[in-house]
């Protein structure tokens, strides 16, 4: 009954409005979706691929001119006809081979069109599907021991009186502070949790606990529609840093370990502490009179802006713009076509071409597939099985699970914004200089996992610590469950 008086609250709500105009934003969008034709980096086939998940589906070549030109203008706000034009030639043969002027938003016939479906930040569905009491209960339990364990291991909570919803787990010691940005799933009672503290030694650890994120849960003490943004909880984390960090020589550095919906949440940390920076340094007297005030002391608000990142392992990331589309398919499509779409991509789809067979989706379905390293390496059938199982399991899981969650429902479909969490490159920036751990996994559905392999392998130095870590065969959320990826991390944190 609860459940349904909150989808109800959500589904009366008045959809928010489009994001705060950002120039910056809408400038080097297309860039960064690889879709300009004027940056070396452009691809008309990783442009057609973006454009078609954007159409949950649908080729860019079968889309009328009109439909992709709205989507882009209803996208970005305010775009001028040269992005549109510049879009249309970074498809080349993919493009819309329908021929028009590209500010015609209707038909040629002036008859109303009925443009195909399209992702839009603030505009998806809202489709919650009730989740047995069960199985909220068996998690609800998991966060409780959670929390006991953390305060028998000497954690202590905090809230930020701004932002009550958003609690802190820190645990002092002697070192650089690690800051530890949770997904959506278990939040703090993910698997990971429980070895990273010993791993890390002695070092200060702050756990971000965002509880709304956690899988199963229904608004009692807030407002779903008042659920913070990845912006709110990313200013929420720089005041508490600039409070509990301290400072030396005018700077406080910390180390960063993210995953999934957390990588969000570091990527528009690491872009607001570099604002705050640099509004701080044009002015030379009150970067003077801060860091005089924060010798020997803890940094205060206004501290935060000497607080930078030294080095990120980011999990799974969903901050990089060539994966925004594709992280939207389970919005609209069906599990089975998504899986089916992936498998072809991967080249595991059934030669007999009879797809997927109810019993090959309960038998997938049933347990997660092995996350763990294998050794030595399967063969390449064995391979082939192990992938095709963790394509099934993600679609259907995540699809239940994840897109079919109330909060996170509302989360996707409404506050979330590119403009807000999208890496503009201030973590490209951290790889090329070796200070960026990325850990992909081969059959990840929610993102373009070989794309960015490539790319950030090629833009990292050869000898660095960092670079990326890749999982073989495995999906989304693997990594949480393998020591492997655990000892990379502390390695990469470790090296000089």
């Amino acid at each position: 009954a609860h459940h349904s008086y909150a989808k109800k609250r959500a589904l009366d709500a008045p959809q928010p409005g489009p994001s705060t105009s950002d120039p910056e934003y809408g400038e080097h969008f297309l860039a960064m979706a690889r879709c300009d034709p004027r940056e070396a980096s452009s691809s008309s086939h990783v442009c057609a691929n973006f454009v078609r998940n954007a159409f949950f589906g649908t080729p860019s070549e079968a889309l009328p001119q009109e439909a992709v030109a709205g989507w882009l203008h209803r996208h970005l706000g305010n775009t001028s006809d040269d992005a549109v034009h510049r879009l249309m030639a970074a498809l080349g043969p993919h493009a819309p081979q329908e021929a028009s002027d590209v500010r015609a938003l209707g038909s040629a016939s002036g008859r109303p069109r009925a443009d195909p479906p399209a992702f839009v930040w603030g505009e998806g569905p809202l489709d919650p599907v009730y989740k047995p009491l069960f199985i909220k209960l068996v998690m609800e339990a998991q966060r409780l021991r959670a929390m006991r364990k953390l305060r028998r291991d000497g954690f202590v909570e905090h809230a930020d009186p701004e932002l009550p919803l958003i609690k802190f787990w820190m645990r002092e010691g002697v070192g650089r502070p690690v800051v530890v940005l949770h997904g959506y799933g278990r939040g703090i009672a993910a698997p990971w949790y429980r070895s990273l503290k010993d791993d890390l030694g002695r070092r200060p650890i702050i756990y971000v606990d965002c509880p709304w994120l956690l899988v199963t849960r229904v608004p009692t003490g807030w407002d779903i529609t008042r659920t913070p943004s990845v912006r709110d909880i990313a200013s929420s984390v720089r005041r508490f840093l600039g409070c509990r960090v301290a400072v030396a020589d005018g700077v406080a550095e910390v180390d960063v370990i993210a995953h999934s919906f957390g990588t969000a949440v570091a990527s528009a940390l690491a872009r607001e502490l570099d604002l705050v920076g640099q509004a701080s340094s044009s002015s030379s007297s009150a970067f003077a009179s801060r860091s005089s005030s924060a010798s020997g002391s803890r940094a205060s608000d206004g501290g935060a802006s000497l607080i930078t990142f030294r080095r990120c392992a980011l999990l799974d990331p969903m901050c990089f713009m060539p994966g925004i589309t594709k992280q939207a398919q389970l919005i609209r499509r069906r599990p089975r076509e998504v899986a089916l779409e992936l498998l072809e991509e991967l080249g595991e789809a059934a030669a007999s071409g009879t797809g997927l067979s109810l019993r090959e989706v309960l038998t997938s379905c049933w347990l997660m597939p092995e996350p763990r390293a294998v050794d030595p390496m399967p063969d390449q059938a064995h391979a082939a099985k192990a992938r095709r199982k963790w394509v099934i399991w993600q679609a259907y899981f995540f699809s239940y699970f994840v897109y079919r969650d109330l909060v996170y429902s509302w989360v996707n479909s409404r506050s979330l914004q590119g403009v807000d969490y999208l890496d503009r490159g201030h973590l490209r920036a951290m790889n090329r200089d070796g200070r960026l751990l990325t850990v992909l996994a081969e059959t990840d559905m929610m993102i373009p996992s070989s794309l960015l392999r490539q790319e950030l392998c090629s833009e990292a130095p050869k000898d660095s610590p960092g670079g990326v870590y890749w999982l073989d065969m495995v999906g989304h959320s693997a990594c949480q469950h393998r020591e492997d990826v655990l000892r990379r991390i502390i390695s990469f944190f470790d090296a000089p």
